[in-house]
């Protein structure tokens, strides 16, 4: 039995069951921090000056202190502002993936393949300061796919 124990224990590369068990209630307690319930959440730190809410996408504070910030569940999309933003797609039933600088609150886009509107997962401010979400100006917006084009009747570009 000595030898099971210490093979087991050279086999696991995570250590011993009490330091997983620390490490998970670790993870729970900071999890739970970033909750984005209703109920009142105190402050964090300030963010640095240039970081943008990834939900509101204004200066001065970060997304778990968000006063738009609403129960999940609710609105279609995790941005609910006016402003374009760039999301990230993955169809449910193809799960085929896709990014598009021309994201919207509450819109979708129609997956190439299996023809079904997809809500983003992720959505962010396009004025990212590392330059990732610079869309290609050659590159078309595919308006045939897009639910805010079709609500619109014309290019979703043309609101901003």
């Amino acid at each position: 039995q000595a030898l099971g124990s210490s093979l087991y224990k050279s086999a696991s590369p995570y250590g011993s069951l009490n330091n997983i068990v620390d490490g998970l209630s670790s993870l729970t307690e900071h999890f739970s921090d970033l909750s984005l319930s209703s109920e009142a959440r105190k402050p964090s730190k300030r963010p640095p000056p240039n970081y943008l809410c990834h939900l509101c996408f204004n200066k001065g504070h970060y997304i778990k202190d968000c006063p738009q910030a609403r129960p999940k569940g609710e609105g279609l999309t995790p941005y609910q502002g006016k402003k374009r933003c760039f999301g990230e797609y993955k169809c449910p039933k193809c799960k085929r993936k896709w990014m598009s600088g021309n994201s919207w609150a509450n819109m979708g886009q129609e997956c190439i393949k299996c023809h079904i509107n997809v809500y983003p997962h992720k959505q962010r401010p396009l004025e990212k300061p590392d330059g990732l979400d610079v869309s290609d100006q050659s590159k078309e917006h595919p308006q045939h796919l897009c639910e805010k084009c079709k609500v619109l009747g014309y290019y979703c570009r043309r609101v901003q």
